[in-house]
């Protein structure tokens, strides 16, 4: 039977379900108004789209390595409660989305939408399966976001999880030498990016609109501390350069022994592991606002 777009327009109207979901029940239905309509509560996609609307400020970030380090990936999965983020059947979804990020299936998803779309070994797509998921739990859910990563020849990954499952890091290092040593440099180091949140790698690598910022503000509080303005320039640049210590990785004090930055770390294990760098690097955080994102009350 034809399925028309009035007859999707109406079970549309009916369920409040996605125009896609609408035309795959007519489908499967063979057409049938009432029997889709069924369909589509079995499915729980009536309830999923019900619940869209609702903010999702709990879940998991989840991370892992493939079993020769060289694809990584780190994603935020929420949901609306720390209830839910706690469920098997949640906790094994996220198990299944980092199993599917972590296969050797190229090109990578180029984003969120592309990775839903994205279907398990086993049948199914992932959207589909967190909309079944949202209709058996009853609570919203969604893939907030995710990097998938390839490690170059010479380079490793590793990722780390901070607590249960609030934050996470994704570290890629370069090292002449790969071994133990430089797997618990990896390790190290991501646990420091958790502790200390770096804005950036290196001084040149942070955005100029955030010096900027940095700027305006030590200005801003010089023009009312009264100080002679021809100070000003030099006092700015000592206040920069601290401010280099606290947002940009390689100047930061290393968190184990800040005595030392991490630079200076990367240079006392070069007899170790060679030379070491540490190439880029991912840290996600539950719930954290992103850049030019507006989150729901």
């Amino acid at each position: 039977m034809e399925i028309t777009a009035i007859m999707v327009k109406e079970l549309r109207e009916k369920t409040n379900a996605g125009m896609m979901d609408c035309k795959k029940a007519l489908g499967e239905c063979g057409g049938d108004m009432e029997k889709a309509v069924d369909w589509l509560r079995q499915k729980g996609l009536m309830t999923a789209r019900k619940r869209a609307g609702r903010a999702t400020r709990e879940g998991l970030i989840a991370a892992g390595v493939s079993t020769d380090q060289k694809r990584g990936a780190l994603f935020e999965l929420n949901c609306e409660t720390d209830f839910v983020a706690k469920n098997e059947a949640f906790q094994k979804l996220a198990a299944d989305i980092l199993a599917l990020l972590l296969m050797d299936s190229a090109p990578p998803p180029a984003d969120v939408p592309a990775l839903l779309a994205r279907r398990f070994p086993a049948g199914g797509t992932l959207d589909e399966a967190l909309k079944n998921l949202v209709g058996t739990i009853g609570e919203n859910m969604n893939l907030r976001r995710f990097v998938r990563r390839e490690a170059p020849a010479g380079a490793f990954l590793h990722t780390y999880i901070h607590g249960p499952g609030r934050l996470g890091v994704m570290v890629e290092l370069a090292a002449e030498k790969m071994g133990p040593e430089s797997e618990e440099l990896a390790h190290n180091l991501a646990m420091h990016i958790a502790a200390s949140n770096p804005a950036a790698r290196t001084a040149e690598e942070i955005p100029a609109d955030l010096l900027k910022r940095e700027r305006d503000i030590f200005r801003a509080k010089l023009a009312e501390s009264g100080k002679p303005e021809n100070m000003w320039d030099k006092i700015i640049d000592g206040q920069i350069k601290k401010f280099y210590a606290e947002v940009a990785l390689m100047e930061q004090p290393y968190v184990k022994d800040p005595a030392t930055t991490v630079a200076a770390l990367l240079k006392s294990s070069a007899g170790a592991s060679g030379r070491v760098e540490i190439r880029v690097y991912d840290r996600f955080q539950l719930g954290e606002e992103l850049p030019g994102e507006e989150r729901e009350e």
